[in-house]
């Protein structure tokens, strides 16, 4: 009888140890996923959400040199008065966009003066279109009461454009020139 017991004991004891095991393994999949996503958020120019994704990666694993590396940038463009461009972009509302026919490079010029407008000259936009063959390419778009950053993507997506918010500028390139 003892050894019976003995032997359920060790069993038990195994597979208390195999379920711990696991769970690291579930917790471990788990920050590696919130480290992808907060990385993919940070090579898309949303440093907000990438820093809130890697420092959530980082209390749980101090030592990830890439999540520091990645935060140490972040936290560099985050300074007291520093605000991103992003977010100081996403604070102006356009009341009204109407492009017919346009070329991308116009249509960025009329942002930067709707921009301006909206902002009573506080904010006009830095954008800079990497592939001058973006900005030959003709679009159309009548949009009301949107964020100056979502005008962006909307202009971004209709001429098939990346977009990367940079430290002082919006950067427009094709999908080709992106990784470059």
């Amino acid at each position: 009888m003892k050894a019976l017991i003995q032997r359920v004991g060790v069993r038990l004891a195994v597979i208390a140890v195999m379920t711990l095991c696991s769970g690291a393994v579930v917790a471990s999949d788990d920050v590696n996923q919130i480290f992808q996503m907060g990385r993919a958020a940070y090579y898309k120019g949303d440093m907000e959400t990438a820093y809130q994704l890697l420092t959530q990666v980082e209390a749980r694993n101090p030592k990830h040199f890439e999540t520091r590396a990645l935060l140490a940038q972040i936290r560099t463009h985050r300074q007291p008065g520093n605000a991103s461009v992003k977010a100081s972009y996403q604070s102006v509302v356009l009341t009204k966009i109407e492009f017919s026919d346009v070329t991308l490079e116009e249509a960025v010029e009329g942002l930067r003066a709707l921009s301006k407008t909206a902002s009573d000259g506080k904010i006009i936009p830095n954008i800079i279109i990497k592939d001058q063959s973006l900005a030959t390419k003709t679009l159309s778009l009548n949009l009301r009461n949107l964020p100056l950053t979502d005008a962006i993507q909307y202009l971004a997506g209709i001429v098939g454009a990346n977009t990367t918010y940079d430290k002082h500028a919006v950067i427009f390139s094709s999908a080709a020139t992106a990784g470059n």
